[in-house]
């Protein structure tokens, strides 16, 4: 009885879901706005005579657009829900009340960023018809909206585009892009595919660049737009990929010399051969392998592996094919792509670059080639576990869980993790096919490319030397020591 006397009602509120996903449209159509539940659980100590409870759903968004800008703070949603008690007294214990609001998928969405942030919460306060406790407030609850291209509940789509341009210099140039799920923190594979230069040429390096611009709005109009931000794309280590179990020997990081690989020879077949063994029998080598296996050296896949300085020496009407996995950096670089027809404060946008430096013959500086187009990268939220329920069981799991797992995003899994799952596709993405009678990949058919057909194209493929069809394949996951030249 003392001890009811001297404890004070206590509110407390829970969401169904704390990560929210928002479909935004361009234009008049209809949108399926999510909606978002929760439960308000009152604890009262003793009998209480109650007013009132309030429910507050609000999202607050702070800009700063940089130098000579100013910081401006303010509410870029507010939903409230009140229950009107009209003094009823309520009897010592717990009482729950449900409640749900509807959130726009125009929304703004949750950002985290040097130039701002955008956040939401809900909060609760008991409002008591007594002078002495006249009202008990709940701690706030974060809620965090995440945007999305695809409908309400579906992963983000794989994206696979390709671009082909011509140079007076390089020749007719094809660049590939493919990633499983295009999110902050995910993989992704590029591809590039040179058809024939007119002119020697030495390929110095290649590489992904993803430019991030901001877009700071106010309340008044006033558009900001800082200086973009730009991010080279790691190359990941998947020569290990899908498993990772053995351990790889990385020069860039191990001065050590690595064991010698275990020779291990086939079984003997009779397939007839020139080179044959005193018994008739043709005895296959060992197949090469891509790196030595080290016993010096851990499994380290985010460790990344340099280039070879120059990349490789093309000749004049040589192919050459370079692919390579990287990844997007995590989000505390790189930010969701703002959707068309979302109301946001901080738009975000994406450009994919690739970068070929190369230099010509006789020539001292480097020249660069950048091909790229606009890319919509999805939030690190957009996970699997996140947008389905888990499976089925036929029995029920022995632990009964107190508390939900926290939720986890793209940038929390290691690339150990990307690529025993997005590894095959990847690879299979920037496989280097021969050329096929019902369809053709970049670097194949190069007399079928649009480019070709230019007229300044033509002439400079043409005037190539017939008798030099050497293709360079360099798919990443061999050294380049072991880098082939395969002629057609």
């Amino acid at each position: 009885m003392l001890a009811s006397l001297f404890s004070s009602p206590t509110l407390q509120v829970t969401v169904s879901e704390d990560i929210v996903f928002l479909h935004p449209i361009d234009g008049d159509y209809p949108t399926q706005d999510p909606v978002l539940r929760g439960t308000v659980l009152l604890s009262l100590p003793a009998r209480k005579a109650v007013k009132e409870i309030r429910v507050v759903f609000e999202g607050l968004c702070d800009v700063w657009g940089g130098d000579n800008y100013p910081y401006e703070s303010t509410f870029v949603l507010r939903k409230n829900l009140e229950y009107d008690f009209g003094g009823e007294v309520l009897e010592a214990g717990k009482h729950a009340f449900n409640f749900s609001f509807i959130i726009p998928s125009s929304a703004d969405s949750s950002q985290r960023s040097l130039y701002g942030r955008t956040r939401y919460y809900v909060k609760a306060t008991a409002v008591f018809d007594q002078v002495l406790s006249a009202t008990v407030n709940s701690a706030p609850v974060v809620v965090w909206l995440s945007p999305t291209p695809t409908a309400p509940g579906e992963i983000p789509q794989p994206m696979n585009w390709a671009i082909e341009h011509f140079s007076n210099e390089v020749g007719p140039v094809g660049v590939g892009f493919a990633s499983p799920h295009l999110t902050v923190g995910s993989l992704a594979n590029i591809r590039l595919s040179l058809l024939g230069p007119p002119q020697p040429l030495t390929i110095v390096s290649v590489k992904a660049v993803l430019v991030q611009q901001f877009e700071i709005i106010y309340k008044d109009g006033t558009v900001a737009r800082p200086k973009p931000n730009k991010y080279t794309l790691l190359k990941v280590d998947q020569r290990a990929s899908p498993s990772l179990v053995i351990p790889i020997h990385n020069p860039a990081t191990c001065q050590q010399n690595p064991d010698p690989l275990p020779v291990v020879l086939p079984e003997p077949s009779a397939v007839t051969s020139t080179t044959c063994a005193a018994n008739g029998l043709v005895v296959p080598e060992a197949p090469e392998a891509y790196r030595p296996v080290s016993s010096c050296c851990k499994i380290e896949p985010d460790v990344p592996i340099p280039d070879p300085t120059p990349l490789a020496r093309v000749t004049v009407g040589q192919e050459f094919h370079h692919s390579r996995i990287c990844r997007i950096p995590d989000d505390n670089l790189v930010r969701a792509t703002t959707l068309p027809g979302s109301n946001a404060r901080i738009v975000v946008s994406h450009q994919l670059h690739v970068e070929i430096r190369y230099r010509k013959d006789g020539d001292d500086e480097d020249m660069m080639l950048s091909i790229g187009k606009p890319i919509v990268i999805t939030g690190c939220c957009a996970l699997l576990d996140n947008l389905y329920l888990p499976a089925y069981r036929q029995s029920a799991p022995v632990k009964t869980v107190e508390k939900p797992l926290e939720s986890h995003c793209m940038c929390n899994l290691s690339t150990k993790m990307l690529l025993d799952r997005d590894g095959e596709e990847l690879q299979r993405a920037g496989a280097i096919d021969s050329p096929g009678a019902s369809e053709r990949n970049i670097g194949v058919g190069v007399d079928k490319s649009p480019s070709i057909n230019d007229a300044l194209a033509l002439p400079a493929y043409l005037a190539r030397p017939s008798s030099d069809n050497a293709v360079i394949l360099d798919s990443g996951y061999s050294t380049p020591a072991s880098r082939s030249v395969y002629d057609e």
